[in-house]
């Protein structure tokens, strides 16, 4: 409406200025143009006016449209907010981007299903690999190739990518972000007030279960040895998938072409036996991971598992009031083989479907969520460990905060190829149902026979997978989860 007024006003102000130079012109007697000065003049305001106009429409008519993004990563909450607010009332404000960002806890992934089946999900949501493909197949989520002009970033990360991690059937689905590493942490002041010295930090699992067991004596019922979650990503991420530099896979070996989690037995069985001596935090059956980490921060809990975003959680989320540390993760015994460090490049963003309505304004959003200089940021407060050195090289300072050296330094480190558990159909309980089950009874479990049937009802499953899907699954060429290769 606007754009039409001002050029109805254009027109008339035109067509007055032919009637007034023919009146003048027709009482000098002279039909060809006007003086100098008055050619000068008519000049002048012609191009004020186009200048007007131009302003216009670059300046006050940008269509102001909200981008919705959906997060479950409540530890970069506090930066993300930020970024996306100087974002708003920059960059967003001259590109008529508002950006509305929800973080959401636990529930993220069954609220997100939920609105992607019902046609309400967001533009862009944190992805996860556990149900991508699932989203992928359902088209709940669309190529990062539909938005126009997305050839820039998806060149910026080409050699990073890898078939069924970010690519399905061809095409981007998401990026890599973040690399997130394993390590074990433990509550010094428990172990000095337990009569143990650095000499007697743990370094396999039989060990943890003993100072578990000191430290909970110790404390008189005022702390425990070991904390553990309910929450089921708790059990991969604090475990398992650290643990794999034990075994040389987390949960499914790439060579068998199985799934093997009996492979973690040795931790599963001394996890549960430090349950049956009471050396755990009573009561973290109803504990989610926020929970169990804000007892330890306490002091309440003298070791527990962790990853490297943790570093972040004990400084800002739940600043410790202890003196912590952290270890490298336990062996399962001194003498077995060696296998690098296990990491997880972690994605960020995937696209969804309502997106297709604004997709030029969503690139602009996902290009600022991938920004360097706003994973600098991230990097700088200990958030993530980037996977672009670039973003790196953008960062004004090292986090100097506990922990941090331990997690983001390595000689050398296996990034986690994706398993095709997303393609099956397990009856009964998931591998890490089984576990917490076993976990939150206290009494011992049959852990070698609950774990078999975990596996031969996971192997069952994926004998109905495509043969074809199942072989995409593998390490990439050139690398190897053992140490030296």
């Amino acid at each position: 409406m606007k754009k039409r007024n001002l050029a109805i006003l254009l027109t008339t102000a035109m067509m007055l200025g032919c009637f007034a130079g023919c009146g003048n012109n027709a009482a000098t007697g002279n039909e060809g143009a006007g003086t100098g000065e008055q050619a000068e003049s008519a000049e002048k305001q012609e191009d004020n006016g186009q200048e007007e106009a131009d302003s216009a429409d670059t300046g006050s008519e940008v269509e102001m449209e909200t981008i919705t993004v959906w997060s479950d990563q409540y530890h970069e909450k506090e930066v993300r907010e930020r970024q996306i607010a100087e974002f708003n009332e920059g960059e967003g404000k001259e590109l008529g981007i508002q950006i509305d960002y929800k973080v959401y806890g636990d529930s993220y992934t069954d609220t997100l299903r939920i609105a992607s089946q019902a046609g309400e999900a967001p533009d862009l949501f944190h992805a996860d690999n556990k149900w991508l493909p699932e989203f992928v197949e359902s088209e709940f989520v669309i190529p990062i190739e539909d938005l126009p002009g997305s050839e820039g970033i998806l060149n910026e990360y080409k050699d990073m990518l890898s078939n069924q991690n970010q690519i399905f059937d061809g095409k981007t689905y998401t990026l890599p972000y973040s690399m997130t590493t394993y390590g074990f942490v433990i509550n010094c002041d428990l172990f000095e007030q337990a009569g143990m010295t650095e000499e007697d930090y743990p370094t396999t699992w039989e060990e943890v279960r003993e100072a578990a067991a000191k430290i909970t004596k110790a404390s008189n019922g005022k702390a425990y040895g070991l904390g553990l979650s309910s929450t089921q990503w708790t059990v991969s991420s604090f475990y398992t998938f650290g643990g794999g530099q034990n075994v040389g896979h987390y949960g499914y070996d790439w060579n068998t072409k199985q799934f093997d989690y009996s492979a973690f037995n040795p931790l599963i069985e001394t996890i549960d036996q430090i349950v049956a001596d009471g050396s755990a935090f009573p009561g973290f059956e109803a504990l989610d991971a926020d929970g169990i980490r804000a007892q330890f921060a306490a002091g309440n809990i003298g070791m527990i598992g962790s990853a490297s975003f943790d570093c972040s959680v004990y400084t800002t989320n739940f600043p410790a009031a202890c003196n912590w540390k952290v270890l490298p993760i336990p062996k399962f015994s001194e003498d077995q083989e060696e296998y690098k460090r296990f990491g997880l490049a972690t994605n960020l963003m995937c696209v969804g479907p309502a997106a297709k309505a604004h997709p030029e304004k969503v690139l602009k959003v996902l290009e600022f969520f991938y920004d360097d200089g706003n994973m600098a940021e991230m990097y700088e407060n200990g958030l993530y460990i980037p996977v672009r050195s670039e973003a790196v090289a953008l960062a004004t300072k090292t986090p100097d905060m506990n922990g941090w050296a331990e997690y983001a330094d390595f000689d050398e480190i296996f990034v986690m190829p994706p398993v095709p558990d997303s393609y099956i159909s397990v009856e009964g309980t998931t591998y890490r149902e089984a576990i917490v089950n076993m976990w939150t009874n206290p009494e011992l479990d049959d852990v070698e026979a609950v774990m078999k049937d975990v596996d031969e009802r996971y192997n069952a499953a994926l004998e109905k997978v495509d043969q074809e899907v199942v072989d995409l699954y593998v390490i990439p060429e050139g690398t190897s989860p053992l140490t030296g290769k």
